[in-house]
């Protein structure tokens, strides 16, 4: 208790403790405030229209208008309207060719082109590109009775110029008529269900949130007191000095999860498990958070943020919260398995979105051998590092 009493006279152990308390809470107050409602504010994006076809594109655009809760803005020309898109003015352009009717009463297939700008957020590009498959859609359901309506009055133009009693030609085209009318466009109806589902765009950004803010926040605070430790190292003993930094990560660990909970709770994040869980989860993590930032400090001293910093980059690469782990390559999955990132990221899933308990306590298990692993390797490097000289 020497070491920790030494500890705690030094300022600079506190400002390591405040820092990665204020990490929590500007990560939380900033994401969470700024992702808040996004899906409600969709109706913000906007996609332009050029039509070049004066009959049934007119039309079209008219019932598209009428059916999307999108901005939709008319232009007189593509060049107009790729300057625009160009400009990030609008998200998407729609162009209906100028053949656009001439090829459905000639019974080919009409084409709408759909021009997205790559150079855009992730979340505008996937919403527009669902959009398009939605108004592509839309138009096939709108176009189709005018099809059937048209198909049966060429049969019974030329059905009228065959050598028929009237009586009978007419119960014919009646026939003919109501089986073209029968005849759906879409047999096959297809049903999304969404399992987990969250309401709230910003529950989506939780755990990556958790992940830079823990990580950054056990960052600052082992380099903290890593300074602290150097003024009472003269002091101390090695032992006494590493005993004394490993009460303090447990101690801030076990504490630090009653504000991440209590954030959530004020930014009206929904968990699926118990609050035990949540905080016993919470406080794995970040202490195999800081147990692996103090692996390089301790081996490397100031220099050690170098290595943090390139962790930190990793883990945000390989955790699955930005890509798919199954997606990356043969030796990030590798390197993945050794971060501490990937099993919270995954905890966080499971805690915001639901699934299996048995996911979370396996997460938890193997946030706790590599909290072994990191503090076995940090005794040895205290071990065989020389103590400072006196």
């Amino acid at each position: 208790m020497t070491g920790l009493q030494a500890l705690l006279r030094v300022r600079e152990t506190y400002i390591g403790i405040v820092a990665t308390i204020a990490f929590q809470l500007i990560f939380f107050t900033i994401w969470m405030t700024a992702y808040d409602g996004v899906n409600e504010r969709a109706e913000q994006l906007s996609i332009g229209i050029v039509v070049e076809d004066s009959v049934m594109g007119q039309q079209v655009a008219q019932n598209i208008k009428g059916s999307t809760p999108f901005g939709m803005e008319d232009y007189s020309s593509m060049k107009e309207a790729e300057r625009a898109l160009n400009e990030r003015q609008i998200n998407m352009i729609m162009q209906i060719p100028a053949d656009f009717t001439n090829q459905i009463q000639a019974g080919k297939e009409a084409e709408i082109i759909y021009a997205i700008n790559q150079a855009n957020a992730s979340v505008a590009k996937n919403m527009m590109e669902g959009v398009a498959k939605q108004l592509t859609e839309e138009i096939n359901q709108a176009l189709y009775p005018m099809q059937q309506n048209q198909a049966v009055a060429v049969f019974a133009q030329q059905f009228a110029q065959l050598p028929f009693e009237q009586h009978t030609a007419q119960q014919i085209t009646t026939s003919v008529k109501t089986t073209v009318m029968n005849v759906k466009d879409h047999p096959v109806d297809g049903t999304i269900v969404k399992t987990n589902d969250v309401k709230g765009f910003a529950a989506n950004f939780v755990p990556l949130m958790v992940i830079i803010s823990s990580f950054v926040g056990a960052m600052v605070m082992i380099m903290q007191h890593q300074q602290a430790a150097q003024l009472v190292q003269d002091s101390l003993s090695k032992w006494q000095l590493f005993l004394a930094r490993q009460l303090l990560n447990v101690g801030v660990a076990f504490t630090l999860p009653f504000i991440t909970i209590g954030l959530m709770h004020l930014f009206n994040i929904d968990s699926q498990e118990s609050l035990l869980s949540i905080y016993l989860f919470q406080s794995v993590m970040y202490l195999a958070f800081l147990s692996l930032a103090q692996v390089f400090v301790i081996a490397f001293g100031n220099m050690g943020m170098i290595f943090n910093i390139c962790a930190l980059s990793l883990q945000l690469v390989t955790s699955g919260v930005l890509v798919p782990k199954t997606m990356l390559s043969e030796g990030y999955k590798q390197v993945a398995a050794m971060l501490p990132a990937t099993y919270g990221a995954d905890g966080y899933y499971t805690i915001i979105f639901g699934g299996s308990s048995d996911n979370l306590l396996q997460n938890s298990s193997s946030l706790g051998i590599l909290i072994f692993v990191t503090l076995a390797i940090a005794t040895l490097i205290v071990t065989f590092k020389p103590a400072p000289a006196r």
